[in-house]
């Protein structure tokens, strides 16, 4: 083989090289505008949530005791929430409670709300410890409208007598 048939076949491949190099960078940069499309239709993940948080008390300061005990939000008639979805959470044995739409941690979606509670004598004994009022969001007292986190949310409820 001469140097100059290896010189030509070099040349050659170095023209492959280059012809696939910029073929390459075609796919990559049409890869790369695709996948920002979609990262950025991935960025909307839905309508804004808060965190909310807070406590319930009975009014007298002491804690609702009961062995099912829940706050729940219910979207308002003239909520401004994209969805009517309701929010709900544990109340803790010190009175304490995070919401959440679906899972622990996804928030609230911002909206307005009524606030209704249920405080059982047990999971399997649904006996209301707490007046009739506080258990409907037509009779509720308690109103709010969520808008941003809140960790500081107090509810003073009465238990029946």
């Amino acid at each position: 083989m001469s140097l100059c048939s290896f010189h030509c076949g070099l040349k050659l491949l170095r023209q492959f090289v280059v012809r696939l190099t910029a073929s390459d960078c075609r796919i990559f940069v049409v890869a790369v505008v695709v996948a920002s499309i979609a990262g950025l239709a991935g960025c909307n993940r839905g309508p804004a949530t808060a965190q909310v948080s807070g406590k319930v008390l009975y009014k007298d300061g002491s804690v609702p005791k009961g062995g099912a005990r829940v706050v729940r939000f219910e979207p308002a008639v003239d909520t401004t929430a994209p969805l009517r979805q309701p929010a709900g959470g544990n109340i803790e044995q010190d009175g304490s409670f995070e919401l959440f739409t679906r899972k622990p941690g996804d928030g609230v979606l911002c909206g307005k709300y009524a606030v209704t509670f249920t405080i059982w004598k047990a999971p399997r004994d649904p006996v209301s410890l707490i007046k009739e009022e506080y258990t409907q969001s037509a009779t509720t007292p308690y109103h709010v409208t969520i808008d941003h986190d809140v960790d500081d949310l107090l509810f003073e409820i009465e238990p029946l007598n």
